[in-house]
């Protein structure tokens, strides 16, 4: 990005980081949110947004405190969580909070937050990752993203995407693009494995299956009343879709394909995903 256009969204931002500051400075963090996480586009904002609609519970979707660089202070110990809390007591005063980086803090934040309740959204990592590289307007069959191509579109993109999609700063491993994002869920669901008792699971594909009846169950399962009728809301689009038709073997190749089967295969079929080149 430019010096130029940094400067043009510093002066875009500044009436919205001007309000977040006053509002910073009267709110209250809420001694016990419900946190929503799971990996990006999992489905956590409509998830996150229709339970707070059917309860009548305030809401933060997405913590606008934790982009760029500041997620990565925080992992590095840079910034403590109770310091970044304090910076973004707004967000956290909210008594939903829908952040999928927070799940790669869980620790931290069960810590802070030792009474709150957790969901996890699980989503088939085939689809995750592709619903991710169409965020970024990036194919899934390619053998690096260092082509000039690749290297606009995420310049375009904000750099915390680029965080999600090379996640070797989290400690990831993996040769390529595709090896780094299935590292990613299988680091997602390991966390959630870790604290499954703490945590109330969703399956992304049994939400869209029937979403009234998954968030009227979840909120039960909080302990929320359901108070307000969602019907009407349950196919707004929180997040921009991407393209659930695409043939997975011909958006990612046969070879990209394997990788993720190969790497989440194990752990996808604990969940009801079944591979379909790698048996």
């Amino acid at each position: 990005m430019t010096t130029l256009k940094k400067l043009l969204r510093k002066v875009y931002h500044l009436p919205h980081n001007i309000k977040r500051a006053r509002l910073n400075k009267i709110s209250k963090v809420h001694e016990h949110p419900i946190f929503v996480i799971g990996n990006q586009k999992s489905g956590t904002s409509a998830i996150g947004a229709l339970l707070a609609d059917i309860s009548g519970k305030s809401v933060a979707i997405d913590l606008p405190g934790i982009l760029e660089p500041n997620q990565l202070k925080i992992h590095n110990k840079e910034i403590s969580f109770p310091e970044f809390i304090e910076r973004n007591k707004y967000d956290f005063s909210k008594e939903v909070i829908k952040e999928p980086s927070l799940t790669f803090l869980y620790e931290e934040v069960h810590d802070y937050f030792p009474e709150s309740q957790f969901v996890f959204i699980v989503r088939d990592p085939r689809d995750n990752i592709r619903s991710i590289l169409n965020r970024v307007n990036i194919m899934g069959n390619l053998e690096t993203i260092d082509d000039p191509d690749s290297r606009r579109k995420l310049a375009k993109a904000p750099k915390d995407w680029e965080r999600v999609i090379d996640s070797r700063w989290l400690g990831m491993e993996g040769d390529n693009y595709i090896e780094w994002m299935a590292h990613r869920w299988n680091y997602a669901i390991d966390i959630y494995k870790k604290h499954e008792e703490q945590m109330l699971l969703i399956r992304y594909e049994d939400f869209v299956k029937d979403k009234e009846a998954q968030i009227a169950s979840l909120a039960r399962k909080l302990g929320l009343e359901a108070i307000n009728d969602i019907s009407s809301k349950v196919d707004i689009q929180y997040q921009p879709a991407g393209n659930k038709k695409v043939n997975k073997l011909e958006f990612f190749g046969e070879e990209n394909l394997k990788k993720i089967e190969t790497i989440c295969g194990p752990k996808m079929e604990e969940f009801g995903y079944q591979p379909k080149l790698v048996k």
